[in-house]
């Protein structure tokens, strides 16, 4: 009731709770099965006190877990209308607990946390006291919660901490390793291990562990108090999809995601679309009598930020106050000091977390509380930045470029980047929508690794729902060229602010802003990046743009971007990169990639 592991296998799922308790309070009674209308059963420990329960499972496979509070503590009353076990079983006992709980009436209910899973969907739903929320998760990958009644925010992120290193530390996943946990975790705390005991009388009084298969679902109960053990099975009917039909739906996907990367230019493989680009490149490399000319474009930024270059020192270049507030976490950091670090800078969720050195929105992540942030610190393997989260409602890409002793530069080209969202129609899954557009369709393999089965919920009349809040084309942001924005206004903001970072001369800045007409002004707006010589001119991904369009520009920028370099070369009497320093670049960004993405 206050301790919540879900754990999905490749048998089934483990849902676990551990349930916190007065100990002068009725003790529950042993799991049994119940059976309601229209022959539907359902298995569950009855509360001593009220006769609800805690946690329960479906013969329909459905199961869920009940947490006392929501999203902070409350101010008990001193009665309340109905209990929330009671109200716990009246919802999961109808034959949609998700729409259930969305229509009940909880005025003068206590607030709860509902952990569902139903029609193999995983909801978080959240009654506060006032308002009703329901979140989706992935069902495909492990969570634990911890209720906010009894555990702060550090004690529920060390609860993450522990939960994300016991998944490191074992193998395939069973029963007794789950029970192990529930039963062990901690750090000899007794007020905040797994198993708590605390000196105002409230202490651990049970674990119960639902295993659901496709066939059946297994209910294990142990009473710590009296030391018993009782085991209840459940018969499981429901139809499942046959696996020829499951076939025939992933080959099609597949053919679908084949004919539309042949079909449209930008899915094409880097290299492919690039194989003429290198030809150019090679006779630029022969007038430079250096492979890696770009190396002076920008002499202060590391390679001249072509790889292998540090975000925070990027920032470190910039005006105070034109990109977001934020810190550099070395690998290893420990959890005090990330509490520390946030409360000197004073940093607040929702944060942005991306590695340092980053490439094409590899682990860049939206962290929403700090369970969140310390399981991103214990799966990184390398140093990270965390960011205040920018919240303007528009993103684009802006080209710059400036030649060395000229007074002025010029925008060369804008993108603009619609993020991953559907409209709802009341009617249609999220997974249907999403089927419905192509960009779309490449990304669903992704998506549903990330959503799993909440990609069938379905949204709404006109509810918008934003999958992926990142701007990266490779992450499914269509990309459309707004170069036309380019005015007068727009450039001297532009060349003014990259005037002031020094040695700046050619890259892309990433910014969102709120309107057009303040970001002219200078005003509502956050370079979110600052990339250099290995810029892309991404407006070219327009799908409105042909390959030979993209050709073109990328080949006027390569003769922008081997003129800066030459020309500082000659200014600063130094040397490009030497082809031995250019392979060790090379190597070392390849080994990089390796360890982020491992």
């Amino acid at each position: 009731m206050c301790t919540v592991t879900y754990i999905p296998t490749e048998g089934g799922i483990y849902l676990t709770s551990n349930r916190d308790e007065w100990q002068s309070r009725t003790p529950a009674l042993a799991p049994e099965i119940f059976k309601g209308k229209g022959g539907a059963e359902l298995a569950y420990p009855k509360d001593g006190k009220f006769g609800g329960s805690w946690i329960a499972s479906k013969s329909n496979g459905d199961a869920a877990v009940l947490l006392n509070g929501a999203f902070n503590p409350h101010v008990r009353l001193n009665s309340y209308r109905k209990s929330r076990g009671l109200v716990f079983l009246e919802i999961l006992w109808s034959k949609r607990p998700d729409l259930h709980f969305d229509r009940i009436n909880l005025h003068n209910i206590e607030p709860f946390t509902l952990i569902l899973l139903t029609r193999k969907q995983l909801y978080e739903c959240t009654w506060d006291g006032e308002i009703k929320h329901r979140a989706s998760h992935c069902a495909n990958t492990p969570h634990i919660w911890s209720s906010v009644t009894l555990y702060d925010e550090a004690a529920r992120g060390m609860r993450q901490s522990w939960f994300m290193k016991w998944q490191n530390s074992i193998g395939s996943v069973t029963e007794q390793q789950v029970l192990q946990f529930h039963r062990y975790a901690g750090t000899d705390d007794p007020a905040n291990d797994i198993i708590m005991k605390r000196k105002n009388g409230i202490s651990t009084v049970s674990i119960t562990s639902i295993y659901l298969s496709p066939s059946s679902t297994r209910l294990s109960y142990h009473d710590l108090h009296k030391d018993t053990f009782h085991e209840t099975m459940l018969p499981v009917y429901h139809q499942t999809q046959s696996k020829k039909v499951k076939s025939l739906q992933d080959l099609k996907l597949v053919t679908r995601t084949i004919l539309i990367r042949a079909r449209h230019w930008e899915y094409w493989p880097f290299h492919l679309v690039y194989f003429p680009v290198y030809i150019y490149w090679m006779w630029l490399s022969i007038k430079a009598r250096s492979f890696f000319f770009f190396s002076m474009a920008n002499p202060l930024i590391k390679n001249a930020g072509f790889l292998l270059e540090s975000k925070k020192q990027i920032y470190d270049l910039m005006p105070a106050g034109c990109y977001p507030a934020g810190i550099l976490c070395r690998i290893g950091i420990t959890q005090n000091e990330l509490q520390r670090v946030l409360s000197d800078k004073k940093l607040t969720f929702p944060m942005i977390a991306k590695p340092d050195i980053g490439q094409r929105g590899v682990q860049v992540k939206l962290l929403h509380s700090m369970a969140d942030l310390y399981a991103y610190s214990a799966s990184m393997k390398v140093d990270f930045l965390l960011q205040e989260y920018v919240d303007y409602p528009n993103e684009i890409g802006i080209f710059y470029y400036r030649i060395p002793g000229e007074p002025s530069g010029r925008i060369s080209g804008i993108v603009g980047k619609e993020f991953v969202t559907v409209i709802g129609d009341g009617i249609s899954k999220i997974e249907e929508l999403l089927m419905k557009e192509k960009r779309y369709v490449l990304q669903l393999v992704a998506l549903r690794k990330t959503y799993g089965d909440s990609l069938h919920t379905v949204l709404p009349i006109g509810v918008k729902h934003k999958l992926v809040p990142y701007g990266n084309h490779s992450r499914g942001a269509r990309f459309t060229d707004q170069t036309k924005q380019a005015n007068v206004a727009l450039n001297n903001t532009i060349d003014r602010l990259c005037q002031c970072i020094p040695e700046f001369y050619y890259g892309r800045l990433d910014v969102k802003f709120n309107s057009w007409e303040e970001l002219e002004a200078g005003k509502e707006f956050s370079i979110i990046e600052l990339n250099g010589a290995g810029s892309e001119p991404t407006h070219i991904y327009d799908p409105s743009h042909s390959i030979f369009f993209a050709w073109r520009e990328i080949i006027v920028h390569l003769n922008i971007l081997y003129r800066i370099s030459r020309i500082n070369a000659k200014r600063k009497g130094k040397h490009f990169m030497s082809t031995r320093q250019g392979w060790t670049m090379l190597k070392d960004n390849a080994a990089y990639l390796k360890l982020l993405s491992s």
